[in-house]
């Protein structure tokens, strides 16, 4: 059997070598970005934020949450029946506004 040319063994390990390489930089840029914004403060570390009360209308339940960035959104089942959404600061627990949701014909 004869053997390959030196050519083909050094073209088979350059692109074994290249595809290591660029499996190790892919890896590299995923870990990177999903680094991102946990140095700079703004993602969503448990120590960003601190242990806070929101104050919810007396008899309300929340039946659905909603993130965005560091706006909490809940979606209130009011015990008159109708619902509302309050959207809350995941930081300081402070009501950034509240919207009564109506049937049409109220």
């Amino acid at each position: 059997m004869d053997r390959p040319p030196a050519a083909i063994k050094a073209v088979v390990i350059g692109l074994g070598l290249a595809i290591v390489g660029l499996t190790a930089i892919l890896v590299f840029g995923i870990v990177d970005r999903a680094g991102d914004g946990m140095a700079d403060g703004t993602g969503s570390r448990a120590g960003d934020f601190a242990d806070v009360a929101v104050a919810l209308p007396a008899g309300a339940r929340v039946s659905a949450m909603a993130v965005e960035d560091d706006a909490l959104s809940l979606l209130l089942d009011l015990p008159s029946g109708a619902q509302a959404v309050a959207t809350v600061d995941r930081r300081t627990g402070e009501t950034l506004g509240v919207l009564e949701l109506l049937s049409r014909g109220e």
